[in-house]
């Protein structure tokens, strides 16, 4: 797995050499991002593939030591959140391979992060003071319709992960619904009408 820093993070985390991305496929890159929305330190989680956001707040100093492990442990709980078994978890940990930081895997990718934020400024409610991981926040910007890097079609980053986890082979796929096609049940009542 890839980690991207930005040069918000790169400055938090004291560090001058950061390693260029290796070009691990972009369902297994997180780029973050560090930022201040409503006067508080506010870290961005974005996969580089579907844009799926996570929105962490008041990171203490020993994270930022472990940065790595950090998000790793943010990735896994919030796949726990969305209802993935721990099977599917380590399945997911396992295809991405080892862990590194890494530059930001490309524009496209930044500017889904800086989207993010642009949207994160907008949201309405306050951040939740009692909880590190900012649920509704992230819930907010994974509504946001987009077409990221890994899709060729627009979509909502939380639908796309989704899709991404389908094609992975970690979820079963899900069974196209039957699409009603409105033209021709128009037609037919013109026809009839008529």
């Amino acid at each position: 797995m890839e980690i991207g820093a930005t040069k918000a993070v790169q400055d938090r985390l004291k560090t001058t050499k950061i390693e260029e991305s290796k070009g691990a496929s972009h369902v297994f890159c997180w780029d973050t991002h560090l930022t201040k929305i409503k006067g508080r330190n506010v870290l961005f989680i974005v996969n580089a593939s579907n844009r799926y956001t996570i929105a962490m707040t008041d990171i203490e100093p020993r994270n930022w030591n472990y940065y790595a492990m950090y998000i790793i442990r943010v990735i896994h709980g919030v796949m726990q959140e969305m209802g993935y078994y721990e099977d599917q978890i380590g399945q997911y940990f396992k295809m991405s391979g080892d862990t590194t930081v890494t530059k930001t895997h490309g524009r496209k990718s930044v500017g889904g992060i800086n989207r993010m934020v642009m949207d994160a400024q907008y949201f309405g409610k306050k951040l939740d003071k009692e909880a590190k991981y900012q649920w509704e926040l992230s819930e907010y910007l994974n509504r946001d319709i987009c077409q990221p890097d890994g899709f060729d079609a627009y979509g909502y980053p939380s639908e796309l992960f989704k899709l991404d986890m389908e094609r992975l082979g970690i979820v079963a796929k899900r069974k196209t619904e039957k699409v009603i096609d409105f033209s021709q049940y128009i037609e037919s009542k013109r026809g009839t009408n008529d």
